[in-house]
C-alpha cells in the first residue's frame, strides 16, 4: 500500500514504507499524529519537507532497532552455545547427564562437586575456551550461569 499525500501543487509523496507510516513508539503513532491536524488541507512544500525528514528519521530508528534486535539475538545464541559447551564439560567430568547440569545448579550443593572435581572442571573449561580462570573465581560458590557469564566476559 503506497500512501499518497497531496500538496496544493498536486505534488505527492509515493512509496513510503507502510512500516514507517504505521510506526509507533510507546503507543504514539508518529506519522498519523503528525498528519491528523492537516487532514483535508493541502500540504505546502515546507510541510512535505518536514514530513520527509520525519520519515527519514523513522527509517533510521527502524534500522537501528533491527540492528539492536539482531545483536541481542546473536548474543543470546552465543550465550546458549557457551552454556551448552559448559554443560557438556561439567556433565562429562561428573559422569552425569547434561540435563542435570542446569543453569542455576550450584557446583557444591546441587552437583556435589568436591575441590578435585572443581579443579578438573576448571582445567577443562580453561582449555575448551582458551581462557584463564583465577582461583578466586574458581573457589567461590559457583552456579553454571556464573561460569557461563565469566567465560563470556573473557571471550
Amino acid at each position: 500500500m503506497k500512501p499518497l499525500i497531496y500538496s496544493h501543487n498536486k505534488q505527492y509523496l509515493e512509496g513510503l514504507l507502510s512500516e514507517l507510516c504505521n510506526f509507533h513508539m510507546e503507543g504514539f503513532q508518529i506519522c498519523k499524529n503528525w498528519l491528523k491536524p492537516r487532514t483535508g488541507s493541502p500540504l505546502n512544500n515546507e510541510d512535505i519537507q518536514q514530513y520527509q525528514q520525519i520519515l527519514m528519521i523513522l527509517k533510521e530508528i527502524v534500522q537501528l532497532m533491527e540492528e539492536i534486535k539482531i545483536g541481542i539475538q546473536l548474543n543470546q545464541l552465543k550465550n546458549m552455545k557457551v552454556f551448552e559447551k559448559v554443560q557438556v564439560i561439567v556433565a562429562e567430568k561428573l559422569g552425569i547427564e547434561p540435563e542435570q547440569a542446569v543453569c542455576i545448579a550450584n557446583y557444591t550443593y546441587d552437583l556435589n562437586i568436591d575441590s578435585l572435581d572443581t579443579l578438573e572442571i576448571v582445567a577443562a573449561l580453561e582449555q575448551a575456551f582458551n581462557i584463564q580462570i583465577p582461583n578466586q573465581v574458581a573457589s567461590a560458590p559457583l552456579t553454571l550461569q556464573k561460569i557461563v557469564s565469566y567465560i563470556q566476559s573473557k571471550s
